[in-house]
């Protein structure tokens, strides 16, 4: 049986050199975990807790469902994850029991284009030491990925973010009954390398939030407030260098600056401005 010249050249090649590396798998499931700690837990301008340590430990699993067309909808992605926040003492901890907080959320997301992320997202939210009540919301996001469009002064874009969330039952005001709210979101986080420290790369980001109720989410007496809070942080973070197989590792540390609209004022004993201070690690794989 004669064979092919070419098939006969590319044998020849396959016995004098190497065998070509099989490629990579398509990782099918991607996820991250860490832990942040907080002076202060604002939940959305609506405080929490402010005393003693709080610790918010966290994981979150996505899976790849569709890779579409890019001038399309693609890279559609299901995610779903746990975050917890532990109380040591104050009125949500102690002796009440340090799990003041669990909550399971499980959505989709993916981009339109080659700039525009959008996602939908199912938030149960529940507390282990019974605290308060559990709430159950879904939210739609939406992000534009504008970095490059602004030259430059600002590589990274301002990132702009918008989130609106509406209560499917039980509410985070505690307002009045059947007074289901519904949440917006508005945000900005430019972000800008600033060097080294030591053998540490740095980068800076300024995350600008501002909460407002677009229906009873920020209620005090049946009084909804439109402003919930301001939240303006400077957040430096790393990579970190670790030991080989241990992964990919980073840390951040934030100060934020929150000014609060006349409901959350209330609830906060009258204080209108807090500086929350802020440590996290994370890895992904």
């Amino acid at each position: 049986m004669r064979f092919p010249l070419v098939l006969v050249f590319s044998s020849c090649l396959a016995f004098a050199q190497e065998p070509a590396a099989a490629p990579a798998p398509d990782k099918v499931v991607s996820g991250a975990y860490g832990i942040d700690f907080t002076t202060h837990y604002f939940f959305r301008g609506i405080l929490q807790e402010n005393q003693g340590i709080i610790g918010q430990p966290w994981i979150e699993l996505g899976y790849g469902v569709y890779d579409g067309d890019a001038d399309a909808l693609h890279d559609v992605s299901f995610t779903f994850g746990l975050w917890n926040s532990l109380h040591d003492n104050g009125p949500t901890g102690g002796t009440g029991g340090i799990w003041y907080e669990n909550d399971f959320y499980a959505g989709f997301s993916g981009m339109l284009g080659e700039r525009l992320s959008i996602g939908t997202t199912y938030t149960s939210y529940y507390s282990p030491n019974a605290t308060f009540t559990p709430v159950e919301e879904i939210a739609f996001s939406f992000g534009l990925d504008d970095k490059g469009l602004m030259g430059e002064s600002i590589t990274s874009g301002l990132q702009p973010s918008v989130v609106v969330a509406i209560e499917l039952d039980g509410q985070a005001d505690g307002g009045a009954a059947g007074n289901l709210g519904v949440y917006a979101q508005l945000g900005i986080e430019p972000s800008f390398g600033i060097g080294q420290l030591g053998k540490l790369d740095i980068t800076l980001a300024l995350p600008v939030t501002i909460g407002l109720s677009l229906r009873d989410y920020y209620e005090v007496a049946g009084d909804d407030d439109f402003l919930g809070f301001l939240d303006i942080g400077v957040v430096a973070s790393s990579a970190l260098p670790m030991p080989k197989g241990m992964g990919p590792w980073s840390a951040d540390l934030g100060l934020h600056f929150l000014s609060l609209g006349d409901n959350n004022e209330t609830r906060n004993s009258g204080d209108a401005v807090e500086f929350v201070l802020s440590f996290g690690l994370s890895t992904s794989f």
